[in-house]
Order: C-alpha cells, then structure tokens, then sequence
C-alpha cells in the first residue's frame, strides 16, 4: 500500500511539473502577447481615412491616399500604445495597380479618440508628385561590396511592415519591408530613428536551382538580439548575396564573418558558379571576398589578385586592391 501511494504521489509530481504553465512557462514576448494588426480591404474605410489629416489636405485633385495597414502596441517609452499606420500616395489614373508615388509610415498616439502625430517617415518617393509634408525622409543604399545601381525614381510594388525587439532592449521596434528595401525604425535616445535601411532583391542561390534568399532577421547567437540577413542579386544570372548585420548596442554593422566564415555549402556553391562565362569577374570577387571572411590568406590573396590583374569593372578592381592591403603580409 505504502508503494503504491508513493507511486500515485511520484506520479501526481511529475504530471504537476509538464503541466504547469502558470508557474514555470517563460512570459510572451510583446511581438507574440500585445499586437494587434488591421489591414484594410477598403481604401474608402472611414477608419483607415482618419490618419490621412497628416498628408496636405483635400488631396490633390490628380491623386488618391490610401491606407494600408495599421499595428497597435507599445513602442517607445511611454506607458500609452501607438498606433503605427502605413499610407501610400497613388495616382487616380492608375490607381490600385501598385505604382504608388509616395509611401509614408505614421506613428501616432492613441490616448485621445483623435489621433495625434507622434512621428512621420517617409519611405519613398517617385518624386513624379511633390507634396509638402513635414517627414524624415528614408534613404536607402547598397549593402557594401554590392554595386549594381538602383535605377532613379525607384518604384515600390509591395509595403508591409512587422513590430518586433530586433534590437534586444525590450522596446518593440518597426520591420518595414519593401519589394525591393528593408528599413528599420526604433526608439532610441528619446526618439524614433532609421537606424536601418538597405536596398535588397529576393535572389536565386548561386546553384541556379529554385532556391531564393529572402531578407528576414534571425537571433543566430541567441544573444536576444536578431541579425539582420539582406540578400541581393550581384550578376547577370541572379547570383545571391547575403550581407549579415548585427546589433552592436548603438547601431547595425556589418557583419559577414559570422556568416560566411564557416559556411561550407555557400562556399561549395560559389566555387560552382565560375563555370558560367558571363560570371566569372563577380564569381571571383566574392570568392576571394568569401576566403577573406575564412581567414584564408592565401586564396583570398589569389582570387582577388586576379581581379586586380585580369578584372574589368572598376568597382571590384578598387575593392580588390584595398582588400588585398589590410591581408597579412606571408
């Protein structure tokens, strides 16, 4: 009898210890526990039409406000939520094709029943339809070593954005994906910042097989803190790039050690693409740019010399050479 209660009594522990969340489970994390996203399916939503008070109002007669999608949660320093909205500019002529001229992200209060202004960004603009409104404006730019130019007047086909802790400081900060950019913007030092903004292209991996990389930030290090993964697309066949940033406490650095340096397989994949003819320039620079992350001297060495002797593209050829100084001498 006496085993037999203790084994009831082992059991009733055990079950108590796998079944008790309300003790042991770890609190969600703001991005999963206190966000609430609303997309809106009708431009004519009265709701949505609210936040169009920040851009100049009537709207232009040749010109249509439409908005998107909002988020509400907490993302500053404040014990109040904000409610973050993403508006686009689009022309009456063409309008819900996607061709939109301008593209602003609002960070407004909550706390009244009228929104009120908290911040407003920029995103993008064609510059085909100047309108006079008070915003920081985004700029973007080419990973380093990534030098195929962005055509002016670039337009955007797709917005979306995401609130999650990228940087790890227990602060929601804003995702912001474009078809063809990543932005972020945080709270930091008493107010919201671009602390983030690269050109990036969803691109086929370098085997040449239905595979893409796509930006998305990943915790590699479960530092709490994610890295940021931009590809692009570096060379006539769609060769992938990925440029690695990480958080440093003040800002995102780049980082592509940490991802090329022990990466076998991308290393394989590269070695591969020097088969194809209109390849071979770029191919052998990021090599020797892959061997220069390894630590491998001697390869990077030969592969980025041969750009500087054989290369014909004066962006890899000045890169090359200024690789090639901070190498240690053999």
């Amino acid at each position: 009898m006496e085993k037999c209660t203790q084994l009831t009594l082992l059991s009733l522990s055990i079950w108590l210890i796998l079944s008790g969340p309300a003790v042991n489970a770890a609190p969600l994390t703001p991005e999963v526990s206190d966000v609430k996203h609303h997309y809106y399916a009708d431009p004519h939503d009265p709701d949505g039409q609210i936040y169009h008070r920040f851009l100049p109002v009537p709207e232009p007669e040749e010109l249509f406000y439409d908005t998107r999608m909002k988020a509400t949660a907490n993302i500053d320093d404040t014990p109040e939520k904000e409610t973050v909205v993403l508006m686009v500019v689009d022309t009456r002529k063409h309008i819900f094709t996607g061709n939109w001229v301008q593209a602003y992200l609002l960070i407004a209060n909550t706390k009244t029943g009228k929104p009120e202004k908290k911040d407003l960004f920029k995103l993008y603009d064609t510059g085909t339809h100047p309108l006079e409104v008070p915003s920081k404006s985004i700029e973007f730019h080419n990973a380093p070593f990534v030098f195929t130019e962005q055509p002016k007047g670039y337009q955007f086909h797709h917005l979306s954005f995401r609130l999650v802790d990228l940087t790890g400081d227990g602060t929601l900060d804003i995702w912001v994906e474009l078809s063809h950019a990543v932005a972020v913007i945080s709270f930091q030092n008493g107010e919201f910042k671009d602390i983030f903004s690269r050109y990036t292209h969803e691109a086929r991996s370098s085997t040449m097989v239905e595979t893409f990389m796509k930006p998305e930030y990943v915790d590699m290090d479960n530092d709490g803190s994610y890295e940021l993964k931009i590809p692009s697309r570096i060379a006539a066949r769609a060769l992938g790039w990925m440029s690695l940033y990480e958080w440093n406490g003040n800002t995102y650095v780049l980082n592509n050690r940490k991802f090329y340096a022990e990466n076998d397989n991308l290393l394989r994949e590269w070695l591969r693409t020097n088969r194809f003819g209109d390849a071979v320039e770029p191919s052998s620079f990021y090599i020797g740019l892959i061997y220069y992350y390894r630590d491998n001297v001697p390869l990077a060495r030969k592969h980025l010399q041969s750009i500087v002797s054989e290369g014909e593209t004066k962006d890899y050829i000045q890169t090359a050479e200024d690789l090639l100084k901070k190498l240690p001498l053999q």
